[in-house]
């Protein structure tokens, strides 16, 4: 895995290095990404921060890739209610559907909240797809961590659980989740890691 530590202005990572706008912001998003996969897109849209990231291979019609988005702002959502509407809308455009809310709590002292989603013949790519997403809400920004999975169509008999995904794969990543959260160095009661502390799978 590697590991490094998203900076609010900067997704694709930061240095120890130190300038005034990071100074007046310490929040920090701490995610690993697999060894081998390439960061594809990084733009910054208004408040919204977004990056992704492609296993080694991928072509235009990808099958796996990592979202990261960072919300800056006010009025920051809350992380339940948005993964929860992120299942309603996603709901809509599945012949088959479920929804297995995985977390919803406190970790390191943020808001979050994890659920799966199942999405079985969807209705626009004929694909199954699963998708894994972790959002937390920060003090200065909400963030998202997305795993999506596009597979072939599972063989009858269909349920909504029916997907054709390597359970290892998605139990090494859920694992790696765990590990993602967000941290302030400025404030005691958010600490960050330190680095290289644990080793997890590869997902």
């Amino acid at each position: 895995m590697i590991r490094f530590i998203l900076c609010l202005l900067l997704l694709t990572g930061c240095t120890t290095t130190s300038s005034p706008v990071q100074a007046e912001k310490s929040e920090r998003l701490n995610v690993e990404i697999p060894v081998g996969w390439a960061a594809a897109i990084s733009r910054t849209v208004g408040d919204i921060q977004v990056a992704e990231y492609y296993p080694p291979g991928s072509s235009q019609e990808w099958e796996q890739k990592i979202s990261v988005e960072a919300l800056s702002g006010t009025d920051l959502p809350d992380p339940l209610i948005f993964t929860e509407g992120m299942a309603e809308q996603q709901s809509r455009v599945c012949n088959r559907f479920s929804v297995n809310p995985v977390f919803a709590g406190f970790e390191n002292g943020y808001a979050s909240s994890v659920q799966m989603l199942q999405c079985g013949d969807n209705k626009r790519t004929g694909k199954d797809v699963v998708t894994v997403v972790k959002a937390i809400r920060g003090n200065d920004s909400f963030y998202t961590v997305t795993r999506i999975w596009r597979l072939d169509p599972a063989p009858p008999p269909l349920a909504p659980e029916t997907i054709n995904l390597d359970q290892n794969e998605l139990a090494a990543w859920s694992y790696t989740l765990r590990n993602v959260l967000v941290c302030d160095p400025a404030l005691e009661e958010h600490p960050c890691p330190e680095p290289d502390a644990q080793e997890n799978p590869d997902p």
